[in-house]
């Protein structure tokens, strides 16, 4: 067996000989989560009773050969005057010779009573995994456990999650995946188990033109440690996000977000490891754009903090 995961912000390099299980935390990474969660959270499609499209791409361990490599869009819209919402997330994840693709819709029922939103959401989707060792360079041509072949293997799979936000803070809880899948192809065996996501993060009026917004994101998985995001950013002029953050205590990084009236944002981020490997110069970097619209009657354009 043969195996790149993500764990907890780290690589995993696993190679034994005939087949074996690889169980770790395989969901892909990310450090602008503040303003869309709709990728692990179905709860979160229409929330702001707006529509709303976003690209983000992650680049992580710049200059390291196979490093990660995400690129996440997600599109969302409220419907039923502001009941309901919809939404769909693509999401290519590329490490080493593993490649996945998760397809996902998304469905949330929200509650609303002045400015308190309870919403709940469910969704369904495929994941496809699929690994091609034909592009790799082998100092032994003909090792046996790299063969040169291309494998891949398909899923179904069901999520849910739920959603509690006012003007001053965000709740979340959801669970991407609810049943652990098995991917088998040939000699390669993956297991994915289901995740846990908690997000929380409050609003706090510094002065009339500053907003302070800690916010962290919880995840966990059976078989890996708890992964602890902490994020504290400041709100400039209404305008510019300036922010710090890390992750478990071994990853640290910068990010800003610029608006730009209220309804696009175009956001920049940076990190890097503080265990010995950053001293190889591998940082990671992450681009997001996002877009609100207003294409019903009911949808408003207005700024929103989460």
């Amino acid at each position: 067996m043969k195996c790149l995961t993500h764990v907890g912000g780290g690589l995993l390099l696993c190679i034994f000989l005939g087949t074996g299980i690889a169980k770790a935390q395989q969901d892909p990474l990310t450090s602008q989560y503040m303003f869309n969660q709709l990728a692990f959270n179905p709860s979160y499609a229409g929330i702001h009773n707006n529509a709303n499209v976003t690209l983000n791409s992650r680049f992580q361990w710049q200059g390291f050969a196979g490093g990660p490599r995400t690129q996440t869009f997600t599109a969302s819209t409220s419907i039923v005057n502001g009941k309901v919402g919809l939404g769909t997330a693509f999401i290519y994840d590329e490490l080493g010779t593993n490649k996945t693709t998760q397809g996902q819709l998304s469905y949330s029922y929200k509650i609303q009573q002045a400015d308190k939103t309870f919403s709940f959401g469910l969704q369904t989707g495929f994941m496809t995994v699929k690994v091609d060792d034909s592009g790799l360079n082998l100092k032994i041509a003909d090792d046996p456990l790299f063969k040169g072949n291309v494998v891949s293997a398909t899923k179904v799979n069901f999520g849910a999650g739920a959603s509690y936000m006012t003007d001053h803070y965000f709740i979340g809880f959801s669970v991407p995946r609810l049943i652990n899948s098995k991917f088998e192809t040939g000699d390669v065996s993956v297991e994915y188990e289901r995740h846990f996501y908690i997000t929380g993060g409050y609003i706090f009026q510094v002065s009339p033109t500053v907003k302070l917004k800690p916010m962290v994101l919880l995840k966990g998985v059976k078989g890996a440690p708890l992964s602890v995001d902490i994020n504290v950013s400041v709100l400039l002029i209404n305008q510019l996000w300036v922010g710090a953050f890390t992750r478990n205590l071994n990853t640290y990084g910068l990010m800003a977000q610029f608006e730009l009236m209220d309804a696009y944002k175009i956001g920049y981020s940076f990190e890097m490891l503080s265990n010995g490997i950053e001293a190889n110069g591998l940082l990671t970097h992450e681009i997001m754009l996002s877009a609100d619209l207003a294409i019903f009657s009911h949808q408003s354009i207005f700024q929103r903090f989460f």
